[in-house]
C-alpha cells in the first residue's frame, strides 16, 4: 500500500505569546571563538550582523533525543548559510527599509543545522521547528542541491513557516484570524486526513491510488475546511504559518487558482476558498500595519531569486 509522507513542522510555544522584550533579552549560550573556516563564516555573517548563533557542530542537547538524526556534513554548511542569506534575510532587506530593520531585529538568536530528516516513531518526519521564538532548527541539509527545486522550496518553506511562528509568538496572532474557521481545526487528527483521502479514492473505485492522487484529495479536504494544507488544519498557529509561507513561495496565478478562485468543477471548495481569502487579507494587513512589510512585494523578490536558480 502506498503511503504519503506526512509533513510536520513542530512548534514549541508558550500558552501566552512571548513578548518582544523576552525575545530581545534571550542570550544564546556562548560559543568559543574558533579559526575553523565554518565558524569564521557564521561568526562574520550571522553572529556579528544579526546576533544569531549557528549551531552546526553536533551537540545532542539541541535536538530532542526522541528523534533519529544525523549531523550536517561540513561541505553543506557554508552553502546553507548563503541560501539562508539569499532567500530569507536579503529579500526582507530589499523589500523596504522597515522590512530590513524588522529582519535584523527578529532574526532568530539561534539556528541549529541538522543533516538528516528528524524521524518520528510514527513514521512521519519533521522538517523543522521553532522554539519559543528564539531558535529555528533546519533539517535535511545533507541533501543540499540548488538544482533540485523541490528540495529548495522545502527548505524555504521551513524557514518562512518557522519564522512566521516567531512573529506570532512575539506579537500574537492577527486579530480575528482564529475566528474565521474556529470550528474546523483538527488538532492531531490532521494526520488522519491523508488516510481518509486514500479511503475516499478507494471507495470511488480507484484501487491503488498514487501518492499524488492521495495528496490532491487531502489538500482539497484541507481547503474545504478553509486551510491551505492538511497540516494547516491542526491549529490556528500552523494555519497562520502555512498561509504566510505558501503565499511567499507560490506564484500568484498558481496560488489564486489553487486557494482563492472558484472552480465550476469543485464548487464544494468555494466556502473554504472564501475563508482562505479572508485570512490572507488579514495576514497582509497584519504585516503592513504592524511592520510596514508588503508581503506581495516580498514574494516577488523571493520568487525572482528562486526562478533565477531554476533557469
Amino acid at each position: 500500500m502506498k503511503r504519503s509522507i506526512l509533513y510536520i513542522c513542530c512548534l514549541s510555544f508558550c500558552l501566552v505569546s512571548c513578548s518582544d522584550d523576552e525575545k530581545t533579552n534571550y542570550i544564546p549560550e556562548s560559543k568559543e571563538l574558533s579559526t575553523d573556516e565554518i565558524d569564521v563564516y557564521f561568526q562574520e555573517n550571522f553572529q556579528e550582523k544579526y546576533g544569531s548563533t549557528v549551531r552546526w557542530q553536533w551537540i545532542d542537547k539541541y535536538v530532542d533525543i526522541n528523534y533519529i538524526v544525523a549531523p550536517a556534513m561540513r561541505k553543506v554548511l557554508i552553502p546553507t548559510g548563503e541560501m539562508i542569506r539569499h532567500f530569507w534575510i536579503e529579500p526582507f532587506i530589499l523589500e523596504s527599509k522597515e522590512s530590513g530593520e524588522f529582519i535584523r531585529k527578529h532574526f532568530p538568536p539561534e539556528i541549529v543545522c541538522v543533516g538528516s530528516e528528524l524521524r518520528n516513531a510514527d513514521g512521519t518526519r519533521t522538517l523543522g521547528y521553532a522554539d519559543a521564538g528564539v531558535r529555528i532548527t533546519l533539517t535535511e541539509l545533507n541533501y543540499f542541491d540548488l538544482a533540485n527545486r523541490e528540495w529548495v522550496i522545502q527548505q524555504l518553506h521551513t524557514m518562512h513557516h518557522e519564522f512566521s511562528h516567531i512573529i506570532h509568538q512575539t506579537y500574537k496572532m492577527p486579530n480575528g484570524f482564529n475566528k474565521i474557521t474556529e470550528n474546523n481545526y483538527t488538532g492531531q487528527a490532521w494526520k488522519d486526513i491523508s488516510t481518509n483521502a486514500q479511503a475516499e479514492l478507494i471507495a470511488n473505485g480507484i484501487g491503488s491510488p498514487t501518492v499524488h492522487e492521495i495528496d490532491s484529495v487531502a489538500q482539497n479536504m484541507a481547503i474545504q475546511r478553509g486551510m491551505l494544507t492538511p497540516y494547516g488544519t491542526s491549529s490556528e498557529f500552523e494555519d497562520f504559518a502555512e498561509v504566510v509561507s505558501l503565499y511567499l513561495l507560490t506564484e500568484s496565478a498558481v496560488f489564486d487558482e489553487t486557494y482563492i478562485l472558484s472552480d465550476p468543477k469543485r464548487t464544494f471548495l468555494d466556502e473554504g476558498k472564501a475563508n482562505i481569502e479572508k485570512k490572507l487579507a488579514l495576514v497582509k494587513e497584519y504585516y503592513m500595519s504592524n511592520f510596514s512589510i508588503d508581503l506581495t512585494h516580498l514574494r516577488e523578490i523571493i520568487l525572482q531569486r528562486l526562478n533565477e536558480i531554476s533557469k
